[in-house]
């Protein structure tokens, strides 16, 4: 046997056979089935890493099936497997679950992990050195933890920059793996910024009363859509953490930043505490008492439909809805401007309706591709009919209200033409009909405003409608 072969190949996992950590992905599947459980937890971790992996382990079992395997990693372990090295899974990971890993890629003899000692470091060189019994060895790693386990190894390899850790080794490195590193369009699809165009909406009272030209109302209404933003992205990126093993089995999700480990999740959690932070902090700072606490019950509602509302039928619509009339009361409140009952009233019932097209438009592409997901949403194709049918219903409500409004007294006040006004209901009615049809056809894909404001024809009716309330109508 050559010298090469008769070295073992000792691998590390987290960071480096994984793009994740499996300790980070048990945090992140103990909020999703167990949020209570957080109250508990920070007694755990103080009783020490191995207590609190034993203790994690009790309570929740990460998909490992679907977890980021480091491709060149993993084709470099098999070859040296082929080649007949004895190949070793060396990690500070709970060992049961290291096993299960192990099992799933069929490529290593033995597996060494935490089980009564935290198995990182001069821990697991100690432990490394009692399964090579005397015989040299290579090894993989990511991370300064790894140093002890370069110094001593024949060959030392690395996952990321080799620089950072080269002159601490004493030694060059025999080999280097990438590892992804988040680009711009990463960070901006993982904060959906797409989607602060729905905080627009915090100006809809300014536009109705005919302020947007009030500068202290308008400078409210900007600091609110800011900090609206802000916390908005932090609950995406929330519910992006959440939905991360459903999205792993996506054909298309499973590219996301935090499906795909482009980002980490402790960088998420990151994220989601650092925007709730600000945001929070900055509505109580800058904004009205109670425009800050509409934000915080924003937040709330909004973590509630992300933990469990959004699999609720018909619940899950209703919160939908109750979030873009939020949006709207939030606007109303830093700006110091009402929100009619007549506001209230029509937004309630045409975000529902919105709501209840976005989830027909996504049971219309259950009825067109085989989604494996299917089982974890809410409506399944034969709730089509319903959504289709509860959404024209409230579509027809909102036309009432308007219809109603315009011939009222609140409009006669406002506008020195209030009977320009009903050309306002043509074009609304086109836009809502048009939107429906797309779904039919199974051509609209996401948040049907995030969708107009991609779509020209979509464009140009929100201007019509907007010219109508600021300029002819007055």
């Amino acid at each position: 046997m050559d010298t090469h072969t008769a070295r073992i190949l000792a691998v590390d996992l987290d960071g480096t056979l994984l793009g994740t950590d499996v300790l980070w992905e048990a945090l992140t599947e103990l909020v999703r089935r167990k949020p209570y459980l957080l109250l508990v937890a920070p007694f755990a971790a103080l009783r020490g890493r191995v207590h609190f992996k034993h203790w994690l382990a009790r309570h929740v079992q990460p998909d490992f099936d679907s977890l980021p395997i480091n491709k060149p990693v993993a084709d470099f372990v098999r070859s040296a497997k082929r080649n007949g090295q004895m190949v070793v899974l060396a990690t500070a990971a709970f060992e049961p679950w290291a096993q299960q890993i192990a099992d799933r890629l069929g490529c290593f003899d033995t597996v060494i992990g935490t089980d009564m000692v935290n198995l990182s470091g001069k821990h697991k060189l100690e432990r490394l050195r009692s399964v090579c019994d005397g015989r040299a060895f290579d090894y993989i790693g990511d991370r300064g933890v790894d140093i002890p386990l370069w110094q001593a190894a024949t060959d030392a390899f690395i996952v990321g920059n080799a620089a950072r850790y080269q002159r601490r080794i004493g030694k060059a490195f025999s080999g280097t793996f990438s590892s992804p590193r988040p680009t711009l369009r990463d960070w901006y699809s993982l904060l959906r910024i797409e989607q602060w165009s729905k905080n627009l909406l915090v100006f809809a009272p300014l536009l109705l009363a005919h302020k947007l030209l009030d500068s202290a109302a308008l400078g409210g209404a900007v600091a609110a859509a800011l900090m609206l933003s802000i916390v908005a992205s932090a609950l995406y990126v929330f519910n992006d953490l959440l939905d991360v093993p459903t999205d792993r089995q996506h054909p298309t999700k499973r590219l996301r930043p935090l499906a795909s480990g482009t980002i980490s999740l402790p960088i998420g959690w990151l994220c989601v505490m650092l925007g709730l932070c600000i945001g929070l902090g900055g509505a109580f700072i800058a904004l009205p008492a109670t425009a800050a606490e509409l934000v915080a019950l924003y937040a709330a509602a909004s973590i509630g439909y992300s933990l469990a509302l959004k699999r609720q039928p018909i619940v899950d619509i209703l919160v939908l809805g109750g979030l873009y009339t939020l949006r709207i009361l939030i606007g109303g409140s830093a700006s110091n401007t009402e929100v009619s009952a007549w506001l209230l009233g029509f937004s309630l019932v045409f975000f529902a309706s919105l709501a209840l097209l976005k989830r027909h438009s996504e049971v219309v592409q259950l009825q067109h591709t085989a989604d494996i997901l299917a089982s974890s949403r809410p409506y399944s194709v034969r709730d089509e009919q319903f959504l289709f049918t509860a959404g024209i219903a409230t579509a027809v409500m909102a036309v009432v209200i308007l219809i109603v409004y315009v011939t009222s007294d609140r409009a006669r006040a406002l506008y020195a033409h209030p009977d320009r006004l009903w050309f306002i209901l043509p074009l609304l009615l086109f836009w809502i009909l048009r939107m429906w049809r797309l779904s039919l056809h199974n051509r609209l894909r996401g948040d049907p405003l995030t969708v107009s404001l991609r779509d020209p024809a979509s464009i140009a009716t929100g201007a019509a409608i907007i010219a109508l309330v600021e300029f002819i109508a007055r």
